[in-house]
């Protein structure tokens, strides 16, 4: 028995109670439709209920993703060129790569030598790097110091490294990598804590929360968003998916 998207939702809340109107309201179907529904699930084939829950949830997964593809077109220059974003690739490149992430996230970790291939290895691409500290103090200081480095000039070098390191990532470890790479101490410190530095985190996670990111890493390009450790191929999918999109 297939049931349609409206007897989906009329069949979820008649058994699980699990939206906020009831049967009688879902002006869609009939009583009758709905009642022979009902006892359809409680006489013939209980399994049924299983197979609505999963083609209703596919239907929630679809409207959230189109919901946030719009939401990602909307937000487009935001996202891919707000001021003091740090960023890698041609300021007139043909597609654009966006990147929420976090220094401490293991999976963006894992990612970096992906991204940075697939930045070599596509000179039309840009990528935009969002800093989104969402692992704690210090994810939150290694971000502002991230962006301070931007300010001398170090950002990719001083991006590579924090991701690089090897374990705990705090302050203290932050600033004695910002040594060996030869920043200024002082400069990088006073940057770290300038209202330029705080509004672009900020605005990070404004946007982070109007598009529904709750984690990372994530990546969105203008007409798609693919949360987790994605690999190289499948950034490269999302790009040429892009500029197939115009």
């Amino acid at each position: 028995m297939t049931l349609p998207s409206r007897a989906i939702l009329v069949v979820l809340l008649a058994v699980l109670a699990c939206l906020p109107w009831n049967p009688r309201e879902a002006r869609a179907d009939t009583e009758e439709e709905v009642a022979a529904l009902i006892e359809y699930l409680r006489q013939k084939d209980p399994e049924i209920v299983l197979e609505a829950v999963q083609a209703w949830w596919k239907e929630q997964e679809a409207y959230r993703e189109r919901q946030q593809v719009e939401l990602i077109a909307a937000n487009w220059e935001a996202l891919a060129g707000a001021e003091g974003d740090p960023a890698i690739g041609p300021a007139d490149a043909d597609a654009v790569l966006v990147e929420f992430f976090d220094y401490r996230c293991s999976f963006c970790k894992r990612v970096l030598g992906d991204v940075l291939a697939l930045a070599e290895g596509d000179s039309r691409l840009r990528i935009v790097f969002k800093e989104f500290p969402i692992l704690g103090p210090p994810s939150v200081a290694a971000a502002r110091a991230s962006l301070a480095a931007d300010r001398q000039g170090k950002w990719t070098e001083f991006h590579v490294a924090l991701m690089s390191a090897p374990g705990a990532l705090n302050e203290d470890r932050i600033m004695d990598i910002a040594a060996e790479l030869g920043l200024d101490l002082a400069q990088l410190r006073a940057d770290m804590e300038s209202e330029a530095v705080t509004a672009v985190i900020e605005r990070n996670h404004a946007l982070a929360q109007q598009l529904g990111i709750r984690g990372t890493p994530a990546f969105l390009v203008k007409n798609a968003i693919m949360p987790g450790a994605a690999s190289r191929d499948e950034l490269a999918e999302m790009v040429a998916g892009a500029r197939e999109a115009g």
